[in-house]
């Protein structure tokens, strides 16, 4: 089993992807584009943020198509 500390992928930029972050960005990503401007996600903000900012992004284009 593994820990929500362990890698879950190594990316070029940003390093090590721990399992919490990844859950951060998904969580940011579905409240971005369901418009929802705060999550009880509270461990990985920065994650969560970006995460957001793309769902976000890709909510408004939605909608303006």
């Amino acid at each position: 089993m593994v820990s929500e500390t362990d890698t879950m992928v190594t990316l070029p930029i940003m390093g090590n992807l721990t399992y919490r972050e990844w859950h951060g960005i998904i969580d940011g990503l579905y409240c971005g584009v369901q418009d929802i401007d705060e999550s009880e996600y509270t461990q990985e903000k920065h994650y969560w943020r970006i995460g957001w900012l793309i769902g976000d992004l890709y909510e408004q284009r939605i909608r303006d198509a």
